[in-house]
Order: C-alpha cells, then structure tokens, then sequence
C-alpha cells in the first residue's frame, strides 16, 4: 500500500401404457355353405383375464431453480488471488522518479505473479452505495459511516485484498477494464477541482460510464468515489501520533490520481470524511444449498 500525496478533500406429460387385452373367441366353419359350431370336444374358449386398475407412474418433481451464492444486488468473486505483482509502465504521464504517485498511461499487457496464489470466494456490491432514490453515489461518509452502512443491510466492508481481486481479477490487470488507462471508459482524469474552498463535485450516476468494470462485472471500481476498506495489515500512521489504524481508501475518485487496482491510500483514519469519499460493501459468499435453505 502507499500513502497519497495529500490528505484530499478530496447482480408432466405422462404417457400411459395402453393395456391390450386378447380375448380367444369361438372358432367356426363353414360347411356345405352353412355355419356349424365348432365339433364338440374341442377346446373351451379361454377366458380374458381380468384386468385391474393401472397406476399411473409417479409425476416426476421438478428441481428447485438454482439460487446464486451472493444477493440479487451483489456479484460472486471467486478465483486465485496473487498476494505480491509485478506490473510494468511502458508509457508514464509524469516522471515516476519525481511523482511516486505518477500515473501510468499504458503498461505491459502481462502481469507476473511475484507472490503466493490464494482463492478467494465472496460477495461484493456490483454498484458504489447509493442512498434510496438517488443515483449518484453517496459520498462524505467516513470509514465508520461505511462500515455502519454495510452492517445495516447485513453485509460488512471489503477487505482490502478483496476489493484489489475484484477489480484486477486473476489476470492481475493494473485497471479493472484492462493495462491501458482510458478515462473515457471510467470518471477520473478530470480537471477543474476547486470550487470555492472544497472540491467541485463531479460525481456521476451508477447508468453512466457501463463499461467501467472490472473482470467479474464490478461497476465504477476506480474513479467516481474514493470507496473504504478494512486494511489487511494495520498502518501505524506517522501523521496521526503513530496511531494504529485500519482504515483505507481504494480506487480513487475523479481527479488525475492514480486511479488503479492495486494502489490503496492510507493515513485517514476511521472518522475523515469528505465529499469524493464513500460506501462499497462485501459479504461472504454461501454455497447454493445455504442459500436455498434461507430462500425457503
């Protein structure tokens, strides 16, 4: 993880057996043009057997449709995680060796695993929070506001290491949608920050910018809003009196910042809030017999 350069204000029809039944009728013959019985001593006509009733086979039950791991909201992520990448710029926008927080216009189309690879199975929300009847994701909440906020619909806040798989995917992609940056495709890149003495707010809806997302079809996973996580180490912060903190920030929001998968921004702690801030949430993933057992 890296800190950010400034503390930013920043998913029967059955078929029955038709039963035939013989019947050996009373033979006869002509004779001479006329009809006789048939000579007596000949055999007794067997008689039918007497037929009792069929059942019908059993109606075959129809399965129970199959139900998802994850909530009609949510989207399963579910894969090998790599703890520890190797990405490549070919092309910087700023000089890295002056910005550590340079932007990379395009990297190397293949990412190597330099770590451990770990599977991972939950759940997470396919849309940034927003409030009821708003679609604009909800923003000046802080790292307790979210964790609030996912707690109250039953779910929690993301790992950090979750979110970064849900946007890189297995292939380990710098972007979710890929290794070349487009801002085009997602809301970052903007310019025009200030308004007033805060951040002009360029926050935009969850229909606009669909093909921003990440390999299991996360939405707005980078740009838009600053989303909380829970870090998977603690960061002791230098510029909080070396206070032990959990909290962090993934993504980033809709200015010229990084805005990749596996960046994190630390040093807020868990009562910051501003406006470019705001909610994702995740949830472990049950196995369909779980959840169909709660459906019913």
């Amino acid at each position: 993880m890296s800190r950010h350069p400034f503390r930013k204000r920043t998913l029967a029809v059955l078929a029955l057996s038709f039963v035939g039944v013989s019947y050996l009728a009373i033979g006869e013959t002509k004779h001479g043009g006329a009809t006789n019985p048939v000579l007596a001593g000949a055999a007794p006509a067997a008689e039918a057997p007497e037929v009792g009733p069929v059942e019908a086979p059993a109606v075959p039950v129809a399965p129970k449709a199959s139900v998802s791991a994850c909530p009609a909201d949510m989207v399963t992520v579910e894969g090998m995680f790599c703890t520890a990448v190797k990405q490549e710029c070919a092309d910087w926008i700023e000089d890295p060796a002056v910005n550590q927080y340079a932007r990379c216009a395009r990297y190397k189309d293949t990412s190597t695993c330099v770590g451990e690879r770990v599977h991972m199975r939950f759940c997470m929300d396919k849309e940034e929070y927003s409030a009821a009847n708003e679609s604009l994701p909800k923003g000046d909440q802080s790292w307790t506001d979210a964790k609030k906020t996912c707690e109250s619909q039953g779910k929690r806040l993301c790992q950090e290491k979750e979110w970064t798989f849900a946007c890189e995917g297995e292939e380990m992609r710098p972007y979710p949608y890929g290794f070349t940056r487009d801002p085009s495709l997602c809301n970052f890149d903007k310019d025009k920050l200030v308004e007033g003495k805060g951040l002009r707010d360029q926050r935009v809806s969850k229909d606009e910018n669909p093909m921003c997302l990440s390999p299991f079809g996360v939405h707005n996973m980078v740009g838009n809003i600053d989303e909380w996580v829970v870090l998977d180490k603690p960061h002791y912060s230098q510029l909080n009196g070396n206070r032990k903190m959990m909290s962090g920030l993934k993504g980033g929001w809709w200015g010229p910042l990084r805005n990749r998968c596996r960046p994190t921004t630390v040093d807020h702690d868990e009562v910051f809030h501003e406006l470019q801030t705001g909610v994702r949430c995740c949830a472990d993933a049950t196995s369909t017999d779980q959840r169909q057992a709660l459906a019913d």
